[in-house]
């Protein structure tokens, strides 16, 4: 009888200690999250270039020059509302310039790499999510393609084909590095973007340059 009173006796005891203990105490948190230590993530943008080139020669078709970009970003949380961020991305820049009747298109794509070093200050309740922010941001790219295209429709009975397409590359005109000035506002996944070049893209081989400012939208796909 004192035996089986002894061993249940340890089992309640051993049972009580068991429940008491805090099982978050042995729970390491990791660091790696939208609102932690660390933070990585890719995204999606589009932008639309406003502007025109300032000559008379000839214009941009208004709201039909774009820029695509494809990026990947590190995020460093250095206290809870301030972050720094590094990002890495290529980008497309399509500049679409009016033309005569007889042309269907002229435009000058320009392909780019582009560092990036940014300020992000969140605001608002957000839990373990990108939440609500502010970001500032630099960056420099580097342009490493440059293509201008056209195509005239040939209305002439008189020669053996309808349509005359040129393809320039390597254009000695546009400048290689840049810099460009970012400004974002962002809600988790969704983000409105302001890009401005503080740089001319062009050199003084041509006379022009073309608009500085892009407006548009990003997706973050980590959101």
């Amino acid at each position: 009888m004192t035996i089986g009173l002894l061993f249940f006796a340890s089992i309640s005891e051993a049972q009580t200690i068991e429940l008491a203990q805090d099982v978050n105490e042995d729970t390491v948190i990791s660091k790696f999250g939208k609102n932690r230590k660390h933070y990585f993530s890719s995204y999606f943008g589009f932008g639309i270039t406003p502007g025109q080139v300032e000559t008379d020669s000839f214009q941009l078709k208004s709201g039909e020059s774009t820029k695509l970009t494809y990026g990947f970003y590190y995020k460093y949380k250095v206290a809870e509302p301030y972050s720094i961020l590094f990002a890495l991305s290529y980008g497309l820049s399509q500049f679409e310039f009016e033309t005569p009747d007889d042309f269907k298109y002229r435009r000058l794509n320009v392909n780019d790499v582009e560092l990036e070093f940014a300020n992000r200050i969140n605001f608002g309740k957000r839990g373990n999510t990108i939440g609500n922010y502010l970001e500032l941001g630099i960056s420099g790219d580097y342009v490493f393609g440059t293509k201008l295209l056209s195509k005239q429709i040939i209305d002439d009975p008189t020669v053996n084909h309808k349509a005359r397409k040129v393809e320039l590359t390597g254009l000695s005109y546009i400048n290689k590095p840049n810099y460009t000035a970012h400004a974002r506002f962002g809600s988790n996944k969704y983000v409105i973007t302001a890009d401005y070049r503080l740089s001319d893209l062009t050199n003084d081989d041509i006379n022009f340059d073309l608009p500085p400012l892009t407006i548009g939208f990003r997706l973050d796909f980590g959101g």
